[in-house]
């Protein structure tokens, strides 16, 4: 499976609106992040949240997490479950946030790092965040 910007757009988008610390499966549902498909978990959601972990995006009210398990996330033999834990962003997840909520640095790493390594894509986010606040700074600094 491949990265999908604009679901991680969504599913961060969950986070930032909430008037709340920290928010649940129940808050991200509610928001329009499709947790799961006709009862079953949906797989594009699995796949983000296990890069939101392997990648220290997610932390859970205590902190670090390290699998899908310590959000919630389980399976037993013939089910998988949610239990419905309070989670947060961490401040690398708010970075990684606040570059796909530019447009502009959204639509270079959709046109431009579409494929490429999660790592790639975070960098690359941060780099052109920065690179279109100092334009926007020089003109702020221009105008004074």
């Amino acid at each position: 499976m491949r990265i999908d910007l604009d679901f991680y757009k969504s599913l961060f988008l969950a986070f930032l609106e909430s008037e709340k610390a920290h928010v649940t499966y129940h808050d991200l549902i509610e928001s329009g992040v499709e947790v799961s498909i006709r009862n079953d978990l949906n797989e594009k959601f699995i796949f983000h949240m296990q890069l939101c972990i392997d990648n220290g995006l997610i932390n859970k009210e205590k902190q670090e997490c390290h699998n899908l398990e310590s959000l919630g996330i389980g399976s037993s033999k013939n089910s998988q479950y949610i239990i419905d834990i309070p989670m947060r962003l961490s401040q690398k997840g708010h970075d990684f946030a606040s570059a796909l909520n530019n447009k502009e640095v959204f639509n270079k790493l959709k046109s431009e790092f579409k494929d490429m390594p999660f790592k790639t894509i975070f960098d690359g986010g941060q780099k052109l965040l920065n690179h279109f606040l100092k334009k926007k700074m020089d003109l702020l600094l221009a105008e004074a």
